[in-house]
């Protein structure tokens, strides 16, 4: 860890655990981070963005209430890093769904804060011995998430194998909303979508999405912005390098099933950015691929 950096901003930045910002419960490292702009809490595993507040407003992210934080688990909420490929596994389906960088902790590897106070932390992620053996592409990764009005993070892949490296990833954002009845999605207007509800067979979104039940979709090559319309704010999403779109909430009947949601599955939506399915990448030896994801509220 850059223990130097922690202590050049300290006033901002404390690394606590779990339990203590929790009640109780696992001892995941997290770092809290406060400026004038914002308040922020990002677990060391998987880099996961688990709360990000604008000065004077509500959390833009959702995390469960049931969360264990157990070493090892996918926590269930925040911005998971599904890495180094998004879903089922389609070449070997018994491998773990979403990779394995989200399950394990990433080196802190700087701390900034620039004149007007923004935070910037980075954290740097290489695969074990264990992981080479179920996925045999040697890469690096290298999460920066930058604190300020708006949240910023920007991922970067690099293959350092001698093989072409398949890449499919997704910065899988849990949203907060105040219910899903009343909910709208723009940006999606006039675009096809996998349904994986429905054998991810293929339809036309004809207009703003709406939420009722289980919903699962996937836009390829869906550049732009979308943009959660909730009764009191709006949620504003902005990607370059992840062009793939994937808005999921299990609805009441799946979520009964789900521990770590249960009857919490109206406080959130998924609205991910990524680049998987048809927009899944072929990495060079030596290639590197940079997708930036921006959120922010709008009034």
């Amino acid at each position: 860890m850059v223990l130097d950096a922690l202590e050049l901003v300290s006033a901002k930045v404390n690394l606590l655990s779990a339990s203590s910002l929790f009640a109780g419960v696992g001892d995941l490292p997290i770092l809290e981070c406060t400026t004038a702009k914002c308040r922020a809490l990002i677990a060391l595993q998987g880099a996961q963005v688990l709360s990000f507040c604008p000065v004077g407003e509500d959390d833009l992210l959702w995390l469960s209430p049931l969360e264990s934080f157990e070493p090892g688990k996918a926590i269930r909420g925040g911005i998971p890093l599904c890495l180094p490929w998004f879903g089922v596994n389609r070449r070997e389906p018994e491998l773990p769904k979403h990779g394995f960088a989200r399950n394990q902790s990433w080196a802190l590897d700087n701390i900034a804060e620039s004149a007007d106070g923004d935070l910037e932390i980075s954290f740097l992620f290489q695969p074990s011995e264990a992981d080479l053996r179920i996925f045999p592409c040697f890469f690096s990764a290298q999460l920066t998430i930058l604190l300020a009005n708006d949240l910023t993070l920007s991922l970067s892949v690099r293959n350092n194998s001698d093989d072409t490296m398949p890449l499919s990833f997704a910065m899988h954002s849990y949203f907060a909303v105040s219910g899903l009845s009343a909910l709208g999605l723009n940006g999606v207007e006039g675009a096809e979508y996998l349904d994986n509800c429905q054998q991810l067979a293929r339809f036309k979104q004809d207009e703003a999405l709406h939420f009722a039940g289980e919903i699962d979709r996937v836009y390829e090559g869906l550049s732009g912005r979308q943009c959660i319309n909730d009764t009191q704010r709006n949620i504003v999403i902005n990607g370059r390098g992840c062009d793939t779109v994937v808005v999921w909430n299990p609805g009441e009947a799946l979520a009964k099933d789900m521990a770590d949601v249960g009857p919490h599955f109206s406080e959130y939506v998924c609205v991910e950015r990524g680049m998987a399915f048809a927009d899944e990448l072929q990495l060079a030896p030596g290639q590197q691929h940079l997708a930036v994801m921006t959120v922010a509220q709008a009034c």
